[in-house]
């Protein structure tokens, strides 16, 4: 009896033994601080061990580079900075598992007194910089888009500690906008601070990687801590004064104040989530850009290396998901609607009757990943499927485009996919460069497909022949009654493909490309919400996995398949032109400094550029006593033309307002756009009465122009002159000032300051 008794007792204790727990450790880059809030959250609330793990946190030593430990072994995991880019192509076997910051906290602190306020201001100094901190991208670029080399600046052995700026022994110290201006802040010093992303240059930061080896060899292990990590962040964004405490009671080395916890997490879960992405969230494209500006800057790249740089799991994938978006799935079945007649994107077959394309399977995708109900409304024509979305008998489709007609009454997705738009002719004809070789020529393009009205406007001289779809404008090519057919690579390539036209090719790209998005009931901004994070979530392979699935280009067995390959040839040649066009963008330190000092959406100046030309015309005044005005213009009831009429309609407005200032200013005026619906414009050897009677002339042309579809818009102006002894924000805030009474008082009217 003794013996089963012991063997009962042995069994109920195998059942609740708790398992053995993995060990790993994370080798810190820094000092504890709120920094690290996420991976302390994950150890003291136990999620690490539900995971399975037992975690150590290995704390900073400045002798020690977080690389280094992970690449020799003695740390399992690390987090780094943009410079693991740099490791990857010096043949480490970094692996980037999460970025935890998607806008840059790092920051250039001086004392106000030194009066360090632009990178020209470094030459010469002394900055306290680790040398991953040297190596990181941000820098390196905002240095070199201002002409300075690293060997103009005395750098320093970092001390970590910000009172060495208070005492002297650094002109300037590399630190986190979140942390040391907050500390000198709380003892009455007052600093300046550059940031690479004020000149143009913002990129990941607090990287969480781990190497090629720990990746292949427990691949479960590595979904574990970074499933746990990501849940470690998410609760101390959602509970920053509890995570401060917990951080001031068990990992506070440096004595931090609760309130200096405080502020510093407010900073920080603003630059996780900075752009409305996922926590975590990285991207190839941004990686390639980063790596296209170092090697702009000289620094050696190889392209075949980015493989395999980012984290690739799509075995437990989740999308997450805030509290209100979750209540809205659970209350909610989903609808989509979609025709099953538009190859590649969404399409059936008699062999399949399910809804299946390029389209179909991202949103399955999302669908997976967020655990939404939906149901399908199949339908025959694009106009019953606008309809459905605009009476709300349906909440989402699944590939379109942005569309001026229908935002009164849809929202629409991030674009899941961008393809160009192609031409296709007869086989005999050559090469085209692009549409200019069609002027004069009939062009048969969808009715209702965006690039017709593209077209339109930009090449008036095309004869636009309207056809129901682009397999009917294929027939009408093929039969000789037009002479181009345009539309976007997938779509011509898969009908060029399923209908067998031996006698067709792709014969040129156009500039213009088509952004595939979901559009979505607009009373539904939790489901745009949604589908945005999912969109966000789904990988570069994944991606490319779909577009393979469905753009290449096949025969049945009948075909003459040298032909095929021709055809196929042609079109990867032609997608490898658009891609190249597209990534040259960034190798030339030209127009990289170009894209960092102009608004794209206006191609004026942006606040960076008019910073500058501020400080130019100060010196000017300060050495000659020739003063200089500065006007602030902003756009009235800006944000009800937005509500009423949509973003595409405001964008247009404001590209309006730019022109007519750029077409009534002199030519030594300086006008930049200064946030939002706000203009300035900077005009030299001008005192206040030039600048007012500059104001009347433009208010008179706002007042009396014919904008399109608003027709009617007025402006607020606030203006002011430099005065001997004057500082640029004494000079930009009368401005300020003077435009804010002039919103109080009324609108459309014009104050000095």
């Amino acid at each position: 009896m003794k013996r089963y008794l012991i063997v009962l007792l042995l069994c109920i204790s195998a059942l609740y033994a708790q398992p053995l727990h993995e060990k790993v450790s994370v080798q810190l880059q820094w000092a504890d601080q709120f920094q690290f809030a996420g991976y302390y959250v994950a150890k003291e609330k136990g999620f690490y061990r539900d995971a399975g793990l037992d975690v150590t946190i290995q704390k900073f030593d400045p002798k020690k580079l977080a690389i280094d430990e992970v690449m020799a072994g003695r740390s399992t995991y690390g987090i780094g900075r943009s410079s693991l880019l740099v490791d990857r192509m010096q043949g480490k076997d970094v692996v980037a598992l999460a970025a935890i910051f998607q806008s840059s906290p790092f920051i250039l602190l001086s004392k106000k007194s030194l009066d360090i306020r632009t990178p020209r201001d470094l030459i010469g100094k002394r900055i306290m910089m680790t040398q991953d901190f040297q190596d990181t991208i941000s820098v390196r670029a905002m240095l070199n888009s201002q002409g300075i080399s690293l060997d103009q600046i005395k750098f320093l052995e970092h001390s970590y500690n910000p009172i060495d700026i208070i005492t002297g022994k650094t002109d300037v110290m590399a630190c986190y906008i979140s942390n040391e201006p907050y500390v000198l802040r709380e003892k009455g010093i007052e600093t300046n601070a550059i940031s690479p992303e004020s000149y143009g240059f913002d990129f990941y930061s607090d990287i969480l990687f781990t190497s090629g080896s720990e990746l292949r060899h427990h691949p479960k292990r590595v979904r574990a801590f970074v499933d746990a990590t990501l849940k470690g962040w998410e609760y101390a964004f959602a509970h920053i004064p509890e995570t401060a405490q917990l951080i001031k009671d068990h990992y506070n080395g440096q004595n931090k104040s609760i309130e200096s916890l405080e502020y510093e997490g407010e900073v920080l879960k603003e630059l996780a989530y900075h752009g409305n992405q996922p926590l975590g969230a990285m991207t190839l494209e941004k990686f390639r850009r980063i790596s296209d500006i170092y090697r702009v800057m000289g620094i050696p790249q190889n392209e075949r290396r980015l493989t395999g740089l980012l984290y690739e799991d799509t075995s437990k994938k989740v999308i997450p998901l805030s509290v209100d978006e979750y209540s809205f799935l659970h209350t909610n079945v989903i609808r989509y609607i979609s025709t099953l007649s538009s190859p590649p994107f969404n399409f059936s077959t008699e062999a399949d009757p399910r809804l299946q394309g390029i389209a179909a399977d991202f949103w399955n995708l999302i669908v997976e990943r967020t655990g939404m109900k939906t149901s399908f409304l199949p339908s025959s024509t694009w106009a019953e499927v606008d309809n459905a979305i605009k009476t709300k008998s349906a909440d989402v489709t699944l590939g379109t485009s942005i569309s001026i007609n229908q935002e009164p009454y849809a929202l629409f997705s991030k674009p899941y996919a961008s393809f160009p738009n192609v031409i296709v002719t007869n086989k005999t004809i050559d090469f085209l460069p692009g549409l200019e070789s069609l002027e004069g020529k009939r062009v048969a393009v969808g009715e209702g497909y965006s690039i017709a009205s593209t077209i339109a406007e930009h090449y008036p001289k095309i004869i636009i022949v309207g056809v129901e779809d682009t397999r009917e404008g294929l027939k009408l090519l093929s039969s000789g009654r037009v002479d181009a057919v345009v539309d976007i690579l997938p779509v011509v390539a898969y009908l060029i493909n399923a209908d067998h036209y031996l006698d067709l090719k792709i014969s040129g790209t156009t500039e213009f490309n088509f952004d595939a998005r979901m559009m979505l009931r607009n009373d539904y901004p939790e489901l745009k919400s949604i589908i945005d994070k999912g969109i966000d979530g789904i990988s570069i392979a994944e991606r490319q996995k779909i577009f393979n699935r469905y753009i290449a280009i096949t025969y049945e067995n009948h075909v003459n398949y040298s032909w095929v390959y021709r055809i196929a040839a042609l079109a990867l040649v032609i997608v490898f032109i658009f891609v190249y066009r597209q990534s040259v963008m960034g190798k030339y330190q030209k127009k990289l400094l170009k894209l960092a000092t102009t608004d794209p959406l206006t191609g004026l100046y942006n606040r960076i550029k008019l910073d500058e030309k501020l400080a130019e015309c100060h010196q000017v005044c300060e050495r000659t006593d020739r003063s200089f005005a500065v006007m602030m213009i902003d756009l009235d009831n800006f944000k009800r033309i937005n509500d009423t009429y949509g973003h595409l309609i405001g964008d247009k407005t404001l590209i309006t307002i730019a022109t007519i200032l750029r077409d009534n200013v002199r030519d030594m005026d300086i006008i930049g756009r200064w946030g939002g619906e706000e203009f300035m414009i900077v005009c030299p050897e001008t005192n206040i009465d030039g600048a007012e009677q500059m104001a009347m002339k433009i208010k008179e042309l706002m007042n009396t122009y014919d904008f399109p579809y608003i027709h009617a818009m007025t402006c607020s102006f606030g203006i002011s002159e430099c005065r001997k002894g004057d500082r640029i924000e004494n000079v930009v805030g009368r401005a300020d000032s003077a435009l804010y009474r002039a919103k109080e008082e009324g609108k459309n009217q014009i104050y000095r300051g």
